[in-house]
């Protein structure tokens, strides 16, 4: 076998016991960090961690800070699908898993469910029935498709599982919450009693931007600096490594108010997020921790995935060429208090009891 920089030998046991995890994000790594633990305690279980996200500052520390240590990590420097599935498809073959658990809407998900499919194995998709209602955004058709594919979806929300009742699936759908809820709460106590390496203003609003639309657009940045510029409060800007490479290539500079800094590792950043008196983000999974830890947020897109923070008002969405004011945005949605979280709680062990009813 080639193409993975780690392999763990393990005993090939039942087959048709094996359950095989696969993922390639910081993202997914971070949301999966309670549950992986779980899952190899009551199954033969592989965990296969793709490589799209390869950056150290983007993976390593994530997987050290976590103590998530993947089976196979493969090197694919890469969210090429088809690439990812070259090197997928030989160790599922080999594994010869009855399931493959697949999380979420990333290139590496759409790979890993092509690889399963052609390896004869069932699907379990966590965090299906997600969506923005926009086939223009890229992560919107891999989502359909994936739950088009799988026999057993996961929804994170009653809301997601009522789009999937709509949509008419052809697997079997249960609400199990969203994983991001135990790794949140249970990291955020650390961070609460860990210093910062950073000196921080006495308050602040703390700001993530990454996605294409908004860093890869002059336009877009741009007026989104503007609006900034509006707002009466410090903001803390961990700069994305896409977003640091377009401002210097563009000489984009951010107004006073914004204070940049480096990337930094879960735990801090959920103690910059703790601090934080807002959020002003386009990240999907910041607006879940985000309500989770009762932070008002500000989604600086024209759609979002994560409906029940809106509609539960914890979050509003503020696109960058908005023509009304982010400074009354912001001031509004200080007001907001938040009491309740859509995603649930104890969602690991939540969904391995609902795997253990299925597999078992």
């Amino acid at each position: 076998m080639t193409g993975y920089i780690y392999y763990c030998e393990l005993s090939m046991g039942n087959s048709n016991n094996r359950l095989v995890t696969i993922a390639g994000t910081r993202p997914e790594i971070i949301k999966l960090a309670d549950f992986i633990p779980k899952v190899n305690e009551k199954f033969d279980h592989s965990f296969i961690y793709t490589g799209q996200h390869f950056s150290p500052r983007m993976k390593d520390i994530f997987i050290d800070e976590l103590n998530v240590k993947p089976d196979y990590d493969f090197k694919c420097n890469s969210s090429d699908i088809e690439l990812i599935r070259a090197r997928v498809s030989p160790v599922l073959k080999e594994l010869r898993p009855e399931y493959v658990i697949i999380y979420g809407d990333t290139n590496s998900s759409m790979a890993a469910a092509l690889a399963a499919q052609e390896a004869e194995s069932k699907i379990i998709h966590l965090e299906a029935g997600i969506r923005d209602f926009d086939i223009a955004v890229p992560e919107e058709s891999i989502r359909i498709k994936i739950d088009e594919m799988a026999s057993h979806l996961f929804a994170p929300s009653d809301l997601c599982k009522s789009v999937l009742s709509y949509e008419n699936v052809a697997g079997e759908v249960y609400v199990t919450g969203n994983l991001i809820v135990d790794v949140c709460l249970r990291l955020s106590r650390i961070a609460a009693s860990r210093d910062l390496r950073v000196d921080l203003p006495a308050e602040y609003l703390l700001l993530t931007i990454h996605r294409p639309e908004n860093v890869d657009n002059p336009k877009n940045l741009k007026l989104l600096i503007k609006h900034f510029e509006t707002v009466n409060h410090k903001i803390i800007f961990p700069v994305h490594p896409r977003t640091q490479k377009n401002l210097r290539s563009r000489k984009i500079e951010f107004p006073d108010n914004v204070i940049m800094i480096d990337p930094v590792g879960y735990i801090e950043f959920l103690g910059l997020l703790l601090r934080s008196k807002l959020v002003l983000t386009d990240s999907g999974g910041l607006q879940e921790e985000s309500v989770t830890l009762k932070k008002p947020c500000i989604t600086l897109r024209h759609t979002s995935a994560r409906w029940e923070t809106i509609l539960l008002k914890a979050n509003v969405l503020f696109p960058p060429d908005r023509t009304s004011s982010l400074s009354e945005t912001v001031e509004m949605m200080l007001q907001t208090k938040i009491e309740r979280n859509p995603y649930g709680d104890d969602v690991a062990n939540k969904t391995v009891s609902l795997l253990e009813r299925i597999i078992n």
